[in-house]
């Protein structure tokens, strides 16, 4: 199963911003050896490098991990994996990967590692630096389906201790997703715990977004289904003596009033605040940006930053998570909307949240459908990826690229 895209697929030309993405690399020219199909976010390494994934192509058409690294003004591309699905590898990368200390990259594949899933459950992976090639692959878990975890189309993250811990779409006790853990067991190999399992409803079902830690270790997350009223919640758990983890809905989205389709994760402020993204509802039905703020009491509240009008009001459609800056503004992208329909890059001014379209992506040579969060550098250059688009065509390839506000 793959994202489900609710935008209408117009591709016209149209003005762009004045300063126009600069593209660091397309992908699918020629040959689909390098990835295609790009829904995940890029992460910077201390030299410069970026690190991503694509859904497919590489040398068996089950998606990549690569690197671009600047080279004398422009960059190049270096797959570090391809993978080969079937029972020992996995397939189709959906998600972002993230680096530990060491250097070493972890992700997750939704297919591929057998089970009881059609075409494989998915697989939590390690790629390890080589000096040069391929990098040496670690299969961390295989998913199996049933009361394991399955279809992990949420990346993973790293707490301090090195454990790995992800969102799945599928399995867990009630087939409805759940969260999971990954601890080092000796001798390379993992072991794994299913740290939750969602309900439906009144509770959560189908988590695609990466959950994230707070400072004091309890996780938050987003559920695209499930909730009081089936259109997904944000959820916290909070770990408790002996091992077990406490779950509580923060929050049922509404759907017209408030958002629904929570295909991605939050981020949190200084003061504990959550924000996220809902790619459709809110009055238009094209999506909304939230914050969510505990109050003396305890309970969370709501506030709706920006509703997005879509293609009609020139405005983004559909948008992802996001990201702030130092001084608090929040970026991202749309999937769709804009002035040609293929997405945007859009500014929320911090201390009112007025929204500033950045830029308009057209369809061509700069790409099509962002569909990934965005990741800025020190000197406040931003980052990202589109799905589709670029030289290789409308609805294929993707570029890399990277745009200063």
């Amino acid at each position: 199963m793959l994202k489900i895209f609710v935008l209408t697929f117009i591709l016209t030309v149209g003005a762009a911003a004045a300063t126009a993405p600069k593209t660091l690399h397309a992908f699918g020219v020629g040959s689909q050896q390098g990835g295609s199909t790009l829904y995940a976010s890029l992460i910077l390494d201390a030299a410069g490098n970026l690190y991503g994934t694509a859904e497919f192509g590489g040398a068996y058409d089950g998606g990549v991990v690569f690197r671009l690294s600047p080279n004398g003004g422009g960059w190049t591309e270096t797959v570090l994996h391809s993978f080969r699905g079937g029972a020992t590898d996995g397939e189709t990368p959906h998600a972002s990967v993230v680096m530990d200390s060491a250097g070493n990259l972890y992700g997750t594949t939704i297919g591929g590692g057998g089970g009881k899933c059609s075409g494989g459950c998915g697989i939590v992976f390690q790629l390890a630096p080589a000096a040069s090639g391929p990098w040496t692959e670690h299969v961390l878990h295989q998913f199996a389906g049933g009361t394991d975890a399955a279809e992990p189309y949420s990346g993973v993250v790293l707490d301090k201790a090195g454990n790995v811990y992800g969102a799945t779409t599928a399995g867990g006790a009630s087939n409805l997703g759940a969260v999971y853990k990954l601890s080092p067991a000796g001798a390379g190999g993992w072991s794994e715990t299913v740290i939750y399992s969602f309900k439906g409803s009144p509770d959560g079902s189908s988590a695609w977004g990466v959950p994230v830690f707070d400072s004091t270790g309890i996780l938050y997350g987003t559920t695209n289904g499930g909730g009081a009223n089936r259109l997904g919640t944000v959820y916290e758990l909070i770990p408790q003596a002996g091992g077990s983890w406490s779950e509580h809905v923060l929050h049922s989205f509404h759907g017209a009033s408030d958002g629904s389709d929570i295909f991605e994760g939050l981020i949190l402020d200084g003061a504990g605040n959550l924000y996220g993204a809902a790619e459709t509802g809110g009055s238009a039905g094209c999506g909304v940006a939230f914050e969510l703020s505990r109050g003396s009491s305890g309970a969370w509240t709501e506030t709706i930053l920006h509703t997005f009008l879509g293609i009609n009001a020139q405005d983004g459609e559909n948008p992802n998570a996001l990201i702030f800056d130092p001084e608090g503004n929040i970026y991202g992208t749309t999937v769709g909307g804009g002035a040609d329909n293929p997405g945007t890059i859009f500014k929320l001014t911090a201390g009112g949240w007025a929204e500033t379209i950045l830029y308009n992506f057209t369809g061509g040579n700069d790409g099509a459908y962002p569909s990934a969060p965005l990741i800025m550098d020190a000197a406040g250059n931003l980052y990202g990826t589109t799905l589709w688009g670029g030289p290789a065509g409308d609805t294929v390839g993707g570029v890399a690229f990277e745009f200063t506000p």
